[in-house]
């Protein structure tokens, strides 16, 4: 999945970090789930429509990294406290968010479903809407009157074509800057996207011929996982009926589904083969993490230094080695129940599982 990128003002924010705030962002997972669906269930549009999404993602590719090339100081001269507006910042505040929107609906259009955009949308602005107003509030604080001033001359989102006049350091676009923010991999992995669209466009998409209940599970999965590792570390426990209400009718909708569902066939041969294979591997892997002086790899310990992660990865193993549908999904909505009973304050799980890792 393409990389996803700080603002500017973030990024600036970490100068002099001893006396400064550091605005705590969470990882914009609805991307990943986002490009992972497209990718899996693709329906190559007409020209018109490929062309314009082409078009777009060309453009927000362009600006992301326009803006990547002024960004180590555009929030702040370096160990000064001037506001420095320059490059794209002049037409707007947050072009590298901009960008990120603009590739997002090329590369919705490049997949043929334009109207699956309009359920993204709202859930992805919400996240930047959100980012942006703590990013406001903090450089409010530390510029005052300077920065509602700049507020009033460069728009939120929209993208105004006479820019406001420059100030703070006279800063150019460089090339150094670009590569220091690591904008070049991530340039690449946007096109490398786009140009897996365009195979899709000419010799059709591969995944059409997997069974559309394993390309959701596949989907499912990878959200459930995204939602254990990403958000459960927020602490956010809260005493509530209500998240407790949520994973029961979740545990109910889970027990008629693989009741009723036909997921229950084990899978035989090479499927069957893969499928164990998976499950004892993830297995073992999980139980590793619990010996970190064993482990190769810290980075692979510190994927499941979580322990809902580690209970996540357990009952997907069995899932998997049981070589059915069923199994996975079991595995699947159980961490899923587990999480949902924690949140709500109901039980504090996996006590002997605390993290061993760094």
């Amino acid at each position: 999945m393409p990389g996803i990128p700080s603002n500017s003002w973030e990024v600036a924010a970490v100068h002099n970090s001893s006396k400064r705030l550091h605005i705590r962002k969470d990882k914009t997972n609805p991307r990943r789930l986002a490009y992972l669906t497209l990718l899996l269930f693709a329906s190559p549009p007409g020209w018109p429509i490929f062309t314009l999404g082409i078009l777009l993602v060309l453009s927000g590719v362009i600006l992301h990294g326009w803006a990547a090339g002024y960004l180590a100081r555009a929030g702040y001269a370096e160990r000064e406290k001037i506001l420095t507006v320059r490059g794209p910042y002049r037409h707007n505040r947050n072009p590298y968010y901009v960008a990120q929107m603009l590739m997002d609906a090329g590369f919705f259009l490049l997949a043929g479903r334009p109207l699956l955009f309009f359920l993204y949308f709202p859930v992805i602005f919400s996240v930047y809407q959100r980012w942006v107003t703590n990013e406001e509030t903090f450089l409010e604080n530390e510029f005052g009157n300077a920065y509602r001033l700049l507020k009033q001359e460069v728009p939120r989102w929209r993208f105004q074509f006479r820019p406001a006049s420059a100030r703070g350091s006279e800063l150019t676009f460089q090339w150094a800057t670009f590569k220091l923010n690591r904008e070049l991999p991530r340039t690449l992995s946007h096109l490398c996207l786009m140009v897996t669209f365009l195979i899709y466009f000419f010799f059709g998409n591969p995944f059409i011929q997997i069974s559309v209940l394993v390309r959701i599970t596949v989907i499912t999965g990878v959200a459930v996982w995204l939602l254990l590792h990403d958000v459960y570390p927020l602490e956010t426990v809260q005493k509530s009926v209500g998240w407790a209400l949520l994973a029961i009718v979740c545990a109910t909708l889970t027990f008629i589904f693989l009741f009723y569902a036909p997921v229950w066939q084990p899978w035989m041969g090479i499927s069957g083969w893969i499928s164990i294979s998976a499950g004892l591997g993830l297995g073992l892997l999980v139980i590793a993490t619990m010996f970190p002086q064993f482990m190769v790899s810290r980075k692979i310990g510190k994927l499941f230094a979580n322990p809902m992660c580690r209970l996540y990865g357990i009952v997907m193993a069995f899932g998997l080695s049981s070589c059915t549908m069923g199994g996975v999904w079991a595995g699947i909505m159980t961490a899923q129940i587990v999480w949902l009973l924690s949140v709500a304050g109901v039980l504090n799980p996996l006590s002997s599982f605390k993290s061993r890792v760094n």
